[in-house]
C-alpha cells in the first residue's frame, strides 16, 4: 500500500491527500501554487485547504501585509494528534450513542445482516456479553470458514465468556471437541438426540439479545434486542438444557 492510500485510510480524502502531501514536500504555498500542483480546481483548494487546517495538518500564514494567504504543512506528528482528538471525542460521545442505541422498554430492536460477511458481525457482537447460550450447528460454521470460527472460539475463551451449547448431534461429533480444546472450562455442551439430525441453523442468546442464524444459502442473520423476549428464550434453553444429556449414539 502507497502512501496515498496509506493517508486515505486514516480518514483523508483523495483531494486532502494530494494537498497535505504537496505541502509536505514544497513548504509555503499560495493556493494558486497549490492548485498547479496538484492539478485541483483553485475554487477546491480553498475548501480543501480548509478542512485541513481543522485538522490541524496544515498552518495559514499571511502574506504580502496580510492581503494573500500561504499554507505550510504541520510536522507529521500532528497526524497522530488528529487521530487521538477523533478516538477521544469518539469516546466521550459513546455513551450518549448507546442510551440512543439502548431500545426503549419492552420495545423490541430488531436488525438484518445479509450474507455471511454481515452474520459474521453477529458473532462479534455477542462477544460483548459475560454468558452465551447457544443453540444449533457449529459443525456447518466450521465448513463455511474454519479460520473465523477458531478465531471467535479463541476470543470466547480470552474474554472469559461462559459458554453453554446445546448441539445437533453431528456437530457435537465434529466440532464440539474442538471448541472444547480451546474455549476450555468455559465451554459446557449437550447434544441434541442423534435421530433428530443435523440442521443449518443456529441461535445464540446474551444478555438482552436473541440471534437467529441461517448457515446455508442465502445466508442471513435476525438480532432482536429485548429483554422480555431474551428472558423466555433463556427459559425455554434452560428447560431443554435439563432434559437433555450427553449421547454417544
Amino acid at each position: 500500500m502507497n502512501i496515498h492510500k496509506r493517508l486515505q485510510s486514516i480518514g483523508l480524502t483523495q483531494s486532502e491527500t494530494d494537498i497535505y502531501l504537496f505541502l509536505l514536500q514544497n513548504s509555503l504555498s499560495s493556493p494558486p501554487v497549490i492548485a498547479k500542483g496538484t492539478g485541483i480546481a483553485r475554487t477546491n483548494c480553498y475548501h480543501i485547504l480548509q478542512s485541513l487546517k481543522e485538522k490541524q495538518l496544515i498552518s495559514e500564514q499571511s502574506i504580502s501585509k496580510g492581503k494573500r494567504k500561504a499554507y505550510v504543512a504541520c510536522d507529521p506528528q500532528a497526524l497522530i494528534e488528529s487521530m487521538n482528538r477523533k478516538t477521544a471525542a469518539a469516546q466521550e460521545l459513546l455513551p450518549d450513542l448507546r442510551a440512543l442505541y439502548t431500545v426503549q422498554k419492552n420495545k423490541p430492536l430488531i436488525r438484518f445482516f445479509d450474507g455471511f460477511e454481515e452474520v459474521k458481525q453477529i458473532y462479534d457482537q455477542s462477544l460483548t456479553a459475560k454468558k452465551i447460550m447457544g443453540i444449533g450447528s457449529t459443525k456447518r460454521l466450521q465448513e463455511l470458514d474454519p479460520q473465523f470460527y477458531t478465531h471467535y472460539l479463541k476470543q470466547v475463551q480470552k474474554k472469559g465468556i461462559v459458554f453453554y451449547d446445546i448441539l445437533s448431534h453431528p456437530s457435537g461429533e465434529h466440532a464440539g471437541p474442538h471448541m472444547k480444546q480451546i474455549v476450555k472450562g468455559l465451554y459446557d455442551m449437550k447434544l441434541i438426540p442423534k435421530q433428530y439430525g443435523d440442521f443449518a441453523t443456529d441461535i445464540l442468546i446474551w444478555e438482552d439479545t436473541i440471534a437467529l442464524l441461517t448457515l446455508e444459502e442465502p445466508i442471513f442473520g435476525t438480532t432482536l434486542t429485548n429483554p422480555l423476549l431474551a428472558n423466555t428464550f433463556l427459559l425455554l434453553f434452560k428447560v431443554f438444557w435439563e432434559q437433555l444429556s450427553n449421547f454417544d449414539n
